[in-house]
């Protein structure tokens, strides 16, 4: 990894094959961003749970067989972007997040949360960011 111009960390992008091995890679690449990001540990462990449910309810909404997911570290935040997903598959990613007596685990855990389209085949690709903005005193 590299850091940028500005002193952020590059973008990272994974493409792991659907399948068991999605959820193990994704964790602790995400685990060692969000460390890296700088998020205190209660956030590190909030971006952790929200990369263990794309692991397991992703593969059902993806474009082809990988799971792909690029991530994107700033002061104090981490954005996953996961896709290209099916038509329709960013929204039904996130419904497919809830989780009974609990309620949708990524919308709640959040704090920007986004679907968009791109290209001609309007490919969806889920935005998912956690941050940390310590109280002013």
């Amino acid at each position: 990894m590299s850091a940028s111009a500005n002193g952020q960390e590059a973008m990272t992008r994974v493409s792991i094959a659907a399948g068991p091995l999605v959820g193990p890679v994704l964790r602790r690449v995400v685990g060692m961003l969000a460390a890296r990001a700088d998020l205190p540990l209660d956030r590190l462990d909030d971006a952790v749970l929200v990369a263990d449910l794309i692991a397991a309810r992703a593969p059902a909404h993806v474009a082809a067989e990988t799971v792909d997911v690029a991530l994107e570290p700033g002061p104090r935040t981490l954005s996953l972007v996961i896709g290209p997903l099916r038509p329709g598959g960013g929204q039904a990613l996130v419904v497919d997040a809830a989780v009974p007596g609990v309620g949708n685990v990524i919308e709640q855990l959040a704090d920007e949360l986004s679907v968009d389209a791109q290209g001609e085949d309007a490919a969806e690709f889920l935005r998912v960011t956690l941050a940390y903005a310590e109280a002013v005193q």
